[in-house]
């Protein structure tokens, strides 16, 4: 699993979304330090809270596309009858993606918090410290850990369209959107939607109980068990699979 892991990764070398990604994030980044700098907060802790809440809203695009792109790399110069020369079965390969974006997420989140740290410099935050850095981490590695888990729809739609890149990116781009746009009245239907509630709730002015979070807990989870079983069964159906 590790191998192909790294395989996934490999196909992002010296491809256009890289450089998309690093440019949509440090504009973001540059954005957020601009307003920080002008609109001063009252701690380092509600400015990193403000940045994460916005940045957790760009999260799922940018794992759509790179969910999206790297699946369609391998309808390109049959790369996937290359794959499955070897004994690897498409449950196998999907499952690399989806571990792939967990580590995309993971990756993208800590290089934010770098950013974060740069930026209540420039600014000139005067209660930053070692336990504020340390708590900057660890939420941000919550949100990480998180939001891969709200896209297991748009995951499911890549599969089941295969290459068909401008309808996954159309589906990513709707989903992510209305699970922000609804994202009070789309609590508890819509993974994205539940997942912001659970981990923003208290800057949504919403009144966070333990009967709602996990409501909210229950419908990520369940769109997560539909799409593993769906793309089980599509890939047994359609294509089959070889190597169990």
């Amino acid at each position: 699993m590790i191998n192909l892991i790294q395989t996934e990764f490999t196909k992002l070398k010296r491809q256009k979304t890289i450089f998309i990604i690093t440019g949509v994030l440090l504009l973001f980044w540059a954005g957020m330090t601009f307003w920080h700098y002008h609109v001063p907060q009252k701690s380092f802790e509600d400015f990193y809270m403000k940045y994460s809440s916005y940045l957790a809203m760009l999260l799922p695009f940018l794992l759509g596309l790179l969910f999206i792109k790297i699946y369609h790399a391998e309808y390109q110069n049959d790369v996937l009858k290359e794959l499955l020369q070897i004994p690897v079965s498409m449950n196998q390969l999907f499952c690399a993606k989806i571990l792939f974006s967990f580590l995309a997420a993971v990756i993208i989140m800590l290089l934010n918090c770098l950013l974060i740290v740069v930026s209540a410099v420039i600014c000139r935050s005067t209660d930053i410290g070692v336990y504020q850095i340390l708590m900057l981490i660890r939420f941000f590695l919550l949100i990480a850990l998180a939001m891969p888990f709200t896209m297991f729809p748009v995951f499911l739609v890549t599969a089941l369209v295969s290459g068909n890149t401008i309808f996954s990116s159309t589906v990513c781009f709707i989903y992510s959107l209305s699970g922000i746009i609804g994202i009070s009245q789309l609590a508890g239907t819509h993974p994205l939607s539940s997942m912001l509630n659970i981990l923003f709730g208290n800057q949504l002015s919403a009144i966070a109980t333990d009967g709602k979070n996990l409501m909210y807990i229950v419908d990520v989870m369940l769109f997560v068990f539909i799409t593993v079983v769906s793309v089980k069964v599509f890939y047994k159906v359609k294509r089959g699979d070889k190597y169990k």
